[in-house]
């Protein structure tokens, strides 16, 4: 199966449309169109973490590097409320939200500390 084909197949059956799933993505009904047809080869890292992430998949699986799907993790009561809240939101506010956590992300200052960081910071 190629990638085209799993983003198709996961897109339906996640019952949305390439227009759904673009603006989610943050691209074109097109855009979505020419990668579930094959006629882009070589999609972007950061557009098949995406897709990956808005299909509940991983990037190996889209890309073939992995025959069967990820089990699915089931979500914590504050996932699920931000999804439910995110999906409620326009696509302007959908992008607002994803630049608000990057931004968080990227300072490091709220990410999650690992066991191993905490064992080393103590020592």
């Amino acid at each position: 199966m190629t990638t085209g084909e799993r983003i198709r197949q996961l897109r339906i059956e996640h019952q949305m449309t390439q227009e759904e799933l673009g603006a989610k993505v943050g691209v074109q009904k097109a855009a979505i169109y020419k990668y579930e047809n094959g006629l882009v080869v070589n999609l972007k890292r950061s557009i098949l973490e995406k897709l990956a992430l808005v299909l509940d998949t991983t990037p190996t699986y889209l890309m073939g590097m992995e025959d069967a799907e990820p089990a699915q993790a089931a979500l914590t009561k504050a996932q699920t409320s931000l999804l439910s809240i995110f999906d409620e939101l326009n696509e302007e506010g959908q992008s607002k939200v994803i630049e608000y956590a990057e931004d968080l992300h990227r300072t490091g200052y709220y990410k999650k500390h690992t066991a191993d960081a905490a064992d080393t910071k103590e020592a």
